[in-house]
């Protein structure tokens, strides 16, 4: 219900209208719980989605803002979370992310720039057995950068920082440069007890 208030309310405030008619929404999922692959925003991306081909205002809602239209949906059911998720979920596939303050501030969302998933090496994902809510994670690692906490900071600037190397390791195919990369995100995530992805404050490479 909430992507249906939050789609509702953005059609609204940009003046597209929406034909009247009734639907029913339901949704299954193959993604596992709580195992940080972003299971629920997947649910409203596709329910958003839904309601753009039913409606028929996809090419009226620009793919940009889609997943800002997906966070506060989100929000409304008191997850906490960033875009690049959503970005990624929208775009699908390979997706570059530029956040500089200037973009955001001046479009209200960032640069997403698609990229050859080809160019990615051979990839295995591996997640743990034992469940628990990125949400809670996220709250705290919000509130640690709010109150100004410099480890925090620290580690998400030089997290910005992998990002931009990791994109040009992709495009020159140094697979292992790329691995060292997503090494040194993992030791940051450690140093710091909690989860980053590669992403935060600047730029964003997610797949």
């Amino acid at each position: 219900m909430a992507i249906c208030k939050v789609f509702y309310n953005y059609c609204k405030e940009n003046k597209i209208d929406l034909h009247k008619g009734n639907f029913t929404l339901s949704y299954d999922t193959n993604v596992p719980r709580q195992t940080g692959l972003s299971g629920s925003s997947a649910i409203v991306c596709a329910a958003l989605n839904c309601l753009l081909d039913f409606y028929k205002v996809r090419h009226l809602v620009r793919v940009e803002v889609r997943p800002n239209i997906i966070l506060k949906a989100e929000e409304e059911l008191g997850i906490v979370a960033g875009l690049q998720d959503r970005v990624a979920q929208v775009y699908g596939g390979l997706v570059y992310m530029d956040f500089s303050k200037e973009h955001m501030d001046k479009l209200g969302h960032g640069i997403y720039t698609p990229m050859d998933i080809n160019l990615l090496p051979p990839l295995h994902l591996i997640y743990a057995e034992n469940p628990s809510d990125s949400g809670k994670v996220h709250s705290t690692v919000r509130q640690r950068w709010l109150d100004g906490d410099k480890l925090i900071i620290k580690s998400m600037s030089e997290v910005a920082d992998l990002a931009l190397e990791g994109r040009t390791a992709i495009l020159e195919k140094d697979h292992s440069k790329f691995a060292d990369l997503m090494n040194r995100n993992f030791d940051l995530r450690r140093s710091v007890s909690c989860f980053i992805q590669v992403q935060i404050k600047g730029f964003s490479i997610f797949f």
